[in-house]
């Protein structure tokens, strides 16, 4: 039987990933005096979502490496990445400054199940890769922040998804089986964190997730849903086979 459910956070109560790729589209444009245009950082940033900061400024720091050590006149990957995260961070602060435009992005469908199972008394869990700051202050906003029962995050944890440590330390506080949570990711990489800690997962796909999610063929097509309004429906439907 269900008795918690684990939501992970940027993707898939608040489309935070469409606003960290901006954020790094834009900064690699414009230190790239405009060379690496920000459609070109976007189309290859679905294999980064779900990473942690560190690991997704590595990764596009080696992807552009050539065109950015050229801009910024070091050819050293360390003075790349400060670089290229100082100017990104800078760019998502002002992002998360603009409430308005961060309203605009809260995952209806999803913060719709969120309150459902708030108020059927089932536990609920944040796991995000999101350092505490960002997130507290995400969930703030979406007003939701003290609604849930346990919060863990990037700061919580050695190693980021697709490790299973942030979702095996989630089961040892809440003092749960696998079997007995219920998660809900929209990347590969949490995915794979939520199968490697042996628990059940449903992906909630959107524009920066969904290619990747179909084609790494982890789950079958019943636990991949595209039609987010459908959501609640196939969560609650899965919760009554559990019973049976």
């Amino acid at each position: 039987m269900i008795k918690a459910i684990i939501f992970d956070l940027d993707g898939t109560l608040i489309q935070t990933e469409v606003l960290k790729a901006t954020s790094y589209a834009r900064a690699i444009h414009t230190l790239t005096e405009q060379q690496i245009s920000e459609k070109e950082v976007l189309e290859v940033f679905g294999e980064y979502v779900g990473l942690s900061r560190e690991e997704v400024v590595s990764g596009l720091s080696s992807r552009f490496k050539s065109t950015l050590s050229t801009y910024i006149k070091s050819v050293d990957l360390q003075v790349i990445k400060d670089i290229l995260i100082t100017k990104r961070l800078k760019v998502y602060r002002e992002i998360l400054d603009d409430t308005k435009l961060l309203s605009q992005h809260f995952c209806p469908y999803t913060m719709g199940l969120f309150h459902q199972v708030h108020t059927d008394d089932f536990k609920v869990v944040l796991a995000t890769m999101s350092h505490l700051t960002e997130a507290k202050r995400i969930t703030s906003i979406m007003g939701i922040y003290y609604k849930f029962d346990l919060i863990l995050t990037r700061d919580d944890v050695a190693e980021g998804k697709p490790n299973p440590e942030i979702y095996n330390k989630a089961l040892n506080l809440l003092k749960l089986q696998p079997r007995e949570c219920l998660i809900l990711e929209d990347s590969v990489n949490g995915i794979k964190a939520a199968q490697n800690a042996s628990i059940p997962v449903f992906a909630v796909t959107n524009n920066v997730t969904r290619k990747s999610v179909h084609d790494c063929k982890l789950l079958p097509p019943e636990f991949i849903v595209d039609q987010l309004e459908d959501l609640s429906t196939k969560v609650y439907d899965y919760f009554n086979q559990q019973i049976r």
